[in-house]
């Protein structure tokens, strides 16, 4: 070999290991994706040693109603561990979110181009978002979060946190007065300003009405506010009476429709186009009716998480290609073919309830799919919850 020859071999070389070496560093989160969650430590490695915690943080100061609604995937995870076990560092990482969001919020005629009618003086926040709710202040993109936060509040008052110090109580009290105040009187409020009913928080589908009945349950055991006791209650009270109508036994099958069947006797509305519940929403009313059962609530038994362990098993998943049905009755959907896949708000609790639904979650973990939908971390953190059972 010539002595040209040689130093192009050389330069070929040290190009091959300069571009390996930027692919290498490209790539940042690939090993923190593969992580096996086994315990809230290595939930909290995958959380802090990935782009997680760096999204999060930064929607949860964006001051944009709509990026709080998808952070619930997030802080649904902080939930599950804290389900699991206490864990001092995981309740640091969920205050500071909250803290972020709470102080973003604006007095509602204060907020620069607000265009919607209230014009109140609760706080609150608009949608950022280029859509048709854009510079709207939104119940539903807000009772997304504050689920998550109401359940929070729920979980440190239960598991002993509040009465460890004086600093945690008044963290509490504070929180705890900023949700009843700007999120539950708010959009009450507003409802019967313009509806004279609840209509804002039962609305007009299962699913949005899900997550009102799950704020108001968590509400109604942690608040001193007589008042929002009794609004808590009628709540819960009606929903369940419009979900109960809506489910429909197929055999050992739950399947029903994501619009009110039946809204007499209560403030939701009635949307007159009938709609098959999608599984993706879906998640919502099966988080509910899993919490309401392990909550204690009478009108929700085991047989009913049984029987929606039997939608996911013999309607929804597709064994042969280990994917789900957009539909809980085991359809298609035309205008988002494939958006069945996101599992991981309500169905995965499931596996708590039935060996086999743990086993077919645990094969999806390891399907390429379950990273659509930034479904991962809250999916590996309920895995991680029903492993013991």
């Amino acid at each position: 070999m010539n002595n040209f020859s040689f130093i192009i071999k050389q330069i070929n070389q040290h190009k091959l290991i300069v571009f390996l070496f930027f692919i290498s560093i490209s790539i940042p989160n690939s090993s923190a994706q593969k992580i096996e969650i086994t315990t809230p430590e290595e939930f909290l490695t995958m959380y802090s040693s990935s782009n997680y915690k760096r999204v999060a943080l930064n929607k949860s100061k964006s001051s944009d109603a709509y990026m709080f609604m998808s952070l619930r995937n997030t802080v649904a995870a902080f939930n599950i561990i804290l389900d699991k076990e206490y864990n001092r560092d995981v309740i640091e990482e969920y205050k500071l979110i909250v803290d972020n969001i709470i102080n973003t919020a604006q007095v509602s005629k204060e907020i620069q181009n607000n265009r919607y009618r209230y014009k109140d003086t609760y706080m609150g926040w608009i949608t950022l978002k280029e859509n048709s709710s854009s510079h709207i202040e939104v119940p539903l993109y807000e009772s997304y979060i504050f689920l998550r936060i109401t359940h929070f509040l729920y979980q440190l008052k239960n598991m002993g946190w509040v009465e460890e110090s004086k600093e945690n109580q008044a963290w509490w009290n504070k929180t705890l007065s900023f949700v009843e105040e700007n999120v539950w009187n708010k959009w009450v409020s507003r409802s019967f300003k313009k509806y004279n009913s609840y209509r804002y928080l039962l609305r007009s589908r299962t699913h949005m009405g899900s997550h009102w009945a799950g704020i108001a349950m968590y509400l109604n055991n942690i608040t001193s506010n007589l008042k929002i006791k009794e609004e808590t209650k009628k709540i819960v009270e009606q929903y369940d009476l419009l979900l109960k109508r809506n489910l429909k036994i197929s055999g050992e099958t739950y399947i029903w429709n994501s619009t009110y069947d039946d809204v007499e006797g209560t403030d939701a509305y009635k949307d007159t186009t009938k709609r098959m519940q999608d599984v993706s929403h879906a998640n919502h009313v099966v988080l509910y009716i899993i919490s309401a059962y392990e909550f204690g609530n009478p009108n929700w038994s085991l047989l009913d998480v049984q029987r929606l362990g039997n939608t996911f098993k013999y309607i929804i998943y597709n064994e042969k290609e280990d994917t789900f049905a957009d539909n809980v009755n085991g359809t298609s959907s035309k205008s988002r073919p494939g958006w069945g896949n996101f599992i991981a708000d309500g169905w995965v609790k499931l596996a708590s309830y039935d060996k086999d639904v743990y086993t077919i979650l645990t094969r999806f973990k390891n399907n390429d799919i379950l990273k659509k939908y930034d479904q991962e971390l809250m999916y590996r953190a309920n895995l991680l919850k029903s492993s013991e059972n």
